[in-house]
């Protein structure tokens, strides 16, 4: 895992600036955020394969977790680069809710675990990875009861601050004598989770600035600045489907007709 933690500080470093060059209205800002989501895939996807080739250390539980979190940034890169296809929404939810039950018994195995050593320790823990898991699960309801994610991902930043204030008032705990460190300890379970509440806390800070208006949205010159505006307002929950369907889809679709027909005048 250390061997990743560079790649990773590296790759997390690119999203941000990426993120902040598209702010700033910069087009190359949206293909760094795309191109660095492909890169995470591709390391998930060679992270999995080499796990699953060392047949006397697999773990299926971690594969999984590597299979599902490359699969997520793909769909990421996707949506980054506007590429959309049938049931797409239903794929990566449903990956996100695999990732969340897988997270769910790390959470409760490692409560278990931990609470006969240190109870502070593993309240912590469990503090930790239910911000992580309700992260992930308002992502799983984001398409299709945004309200509900919109709650869910709240609360999850909310844990995540109480977990924060705890590390910062009490980090050094001790353990049969001997004084761990709470991040240290996460770190040697050897999973993903630092990295993606990471990822959580940005996202959250984000859609939290932009819904206060602090920072600017995403931008892209490919379509109108509006149908980015419909796209915040659906990812945040202030607009409810209708059939299924939100205002940004339905306006991508009579925005390409109308270019499709123009063009095809010009012409």
């Amino acid at each position: 895992m250390r061997n990743y933690n560079t790649l990773y500080y590296l790759l997390f470093v690119l999203l941000i600036l990426g993120a902040f060059a598209s702010m700033a209205q910069n087009t190359y800002g949206l293909t760094i955020l795309g191109t660095t989501a492909i890169v995470f895939g591709l390391v998930f996807v060679y992270q999995f394969l080499v796990t699953y080739l060392k047949k006397d250390k697999i773990n299926n539980v971690n594969q999984l977790e590597l299979f599902c979190m490359a699969i997520l940034s793909l769909l990421f890169a996707l949506r980054v680069f506007h590429i959309h296809f049938a049931y797409v929404e239903w794929l990566f939810s449903v990956t996100a809710m695999v990732l969340g039950i897988i997270y769910i018994k790390k959470m409760l195995d490692r409560f278990s675990h931990m609470k006969g050593k240190n109870m502070t320790l593993a309240i912590l823990l469990l503090i930790f990875y239910a911000s992580l898991v309700l992260f992930i699960f308002s992502f799983v309801l984001a398409p299709f009861i945004p309200a509900f994610a919109v709650y869910a991902g709240g609360t999850g930043f909310i844990s995540l601050l109480v977990f924060l204030i705890f590390l910062f008032l009490k980090n050094d705990l001790k353990i049969e004598g001997e004084k761990v460190a709470v991040v240290k300890t996460i770190a040697r379970y050897r999973d993903r989770s630092l990295l993606l509440i990471s990822l959580f806390f940005i996202i959250s800070l984000y859609f939290g600035f932009t819904g206060t208006k602090i920072l600017p949205p995403l931008y892209s010159d490919q379509l109108p600045q509006a149908y980015y505006e419909l796209v915040n307002n659906a990812e945040s929950g202030k607009e409810i489907p209708v059939n299924g369907r939100y205002k940004h889809e339905e306006f991508k679709e009579r925005y390409e007709g109308f270019l499709k027909r123009n063009i095809s005048g010009d012409q």
